[in-house]
């Protein structure tokens, strides 16, 4: 009687040109071709494990054109996320801020829709290991600071890319190394890092599922939006020149994006 042989979950694509035949594949995978026309570039590579998919190395390309030199990019086909293939939107999007340094991510909520953004401090940096409502209020940001906390843990011994594209922690290839002897693998917790980063759920933001249930009508009055990829990317790398310059002495940078809703707008903020 033949056996079966087991067949990977992991599919590798080679990497792609910008030959638009290879473009037409990869919207046939990502079923989108919005999705592909953000997708700057040569080269790469492509991964699909069941329902996620994985675009490495390419430039992300916001809706107003900023382009994002990143090393990963994720689509997942949840039927909250695949909404936002109609804008061409990524799930996740994964970078090291060239001004900075910094590293930073792009990360849709897998249940409300909306997106946040995050950026990571290493261990010298003065707030390291803060908790998020003792980040000083100078901090100017969307929403102000809703999340800090080491990265987040993951597979110890072999990728999980839809795990990976909710995850937020460094790339592959650039989590620290300082402590070898404790992070064994790139998917570990690694301690030797620390994340603050923020939401666009609040009341003066559209939110493509609420899973909260709270009424929207202020939010109506007062004309909430969806934030998108190109605003929440652009306030990303604000949070990264902040963070980088309280590390310096510096003074705060200003804005070259839009101004942030007024946290005061939202009375669940805690605004100080």
């Amino acid at each position: 009687m033949p056996t079966s042989k087991k067949t990977s979950k992991t599919a590798i694509v080679p990497a792609l040109p910008a030959f638009i035949t290879n473009r037409d594949q990869l919207a046939a995978l990502i079923t989108s071709t919005a999705a592909v026309a953000r997708i700057g570039g040569a080269g790469g590579s492509v991964e699909q494990e069941e329902g996620t998919i994985l675009v490495s190395n390419r430039p992300y390309v916001t809706s107003d054109g900023l382009e994002i030199d990143a090393q990963e990019i994720f689509y997942r086909k949840e039927e909250i996320a695949s909404s936002a293939r109609r804008l061409g939107e990524a799930d996740k999007v994964a970078w090291m801020d060239p001004e900075t340094h910094l590293e930073c991510i792009m990360l849709r909520s897998a249940e409300g829709g909306f997106l946040g953004g995050y950026v990571a401090v290493p261990p010298t940096h003065p707030l390291f290991g803060f908790a998020a409502e003792a980040v000083p209020a100078e901090i100017d940001v969307h929403g102000g600071i809703s999340y800090a906390a080491a990265c987040q843990g993951g597979p110890t011994t072999t990728r999980r890319l839809g795990r990976e594209a909710n995850r937020i922690c460094h790339p592959p290839g650039r989590a620290p190394k300082s402590r070898a002897a404790i992070h064994a693998t790139d998917y570990r917790v690694h301690d030797d890092a620390w994340w603050f980063g923020f939401t666009c759920d609040k009341v003066y933001d559209l939110v493509p599922k609420s899973t909260e249930g709270k009424s929207r009508f202020l939010g109506a009055e007062i004309g909430a939006t969806y934030r998108d990829d190109a605003y929440v990317c652009r306030e990303v790398e604000h949070l990264a020149r902040q963070l980088k310059a309280l590390s310096d002495g510096a003074p705060m940078p200003d804005r070259r994006g839009p101004p942030a809703p007024p946290r005061g707008l939202d009375p669940s903020s805690g605004a100080r």
